[in-house]
């Protein structure tokens, strides 16, 4: 015969496993609780840790760059420029092979890690030229791409002087009787022709 006193046994011997599974109920929700309290914070922490980028550093930055473009675009009037916007220890601005001859450029969201501002850049370029290993001459080829490139646009000791580096550079060097040009046809007056179709279409 089932009891009061059976019923009394039985409660206290779930009473344990009854505590526990309450304990457990209110730690799932102390916690789930919390989770959602801390994912905001967390996100607020982060996003006001993120550091902001220098306005002023930017703007120097973006003219510097342009200078640096205008400059290097094939037949441009202000190429002699370039010597002293690329003054990093590796060069004065000469060019490594490859290189390629710059038609246009649209300036790209920059970065900045520290002092140094990370400049990009969507350029267009009609031809590239390296140096042919076979012989002491150079092969070109003409064509019309479009790269996102990056450069570090860098203070000098001079606060209002900013340099750009680590970054490909641009230019035309050789004369055509040393350079095989691809396709036939092509030289270095078709690439010059289409730097300034291009410069035409563009606006800039």
């Amino acid at each position: 015969m089932f009891t009061h006193q059976h019923l009394a046994r039985n409660i206290r011997a779930l009473l344990p496993a009854i505590c526990l599974c309450a304990a457990a109920n209110t730690v799932a929700a102390c916690t789930n609780k919390n989770d959602q309290q801390n994912s905001p914070t967390l996100a607020r922490n982060a996003r006001a840790s993120a550091q902001p980028l220098d306005s002023a550093a930017v703007r120097t930055a973006q003219s510097v760059v342009r200078h640096f473009l205008d400059a290097s675009r094939e037949g441009s009037a202000t190429h002699d420029s370039l010597a002293a916007l690329t003054q990093c220890g590796d060069g004065s601005g000469e060019s490594y092979f490859p290189t390629t001859l710059l038609a246009g450029y649209s300036l790209l969201p920059f970065d900045m890690h520290g002092d140094t501002v990370v400049a990009r850049a969507a350029v267009v370029t009609v031809a590239e030229q390296d140096v042919d290993r076979r012989s002491s001459r150079f092969i070109a080829r003409q064509r019309v791409r479009e790269d996102v490139l990056e450069w570090d646009v860098i203070p000098t000791e001079d606060a209002k002087h900013w340099v750009v580096c680590n970054g490909l550079r641009f230019g035309y060097y050789g004369a055509d009787s040393l350079t095989t040009w691809r396709p036939d046809g092509a030289s270095y007056a078709t690439a010059r022709n289409l730097v300034d179709s291009i410069v035409r279409a563009r606006g800039n």
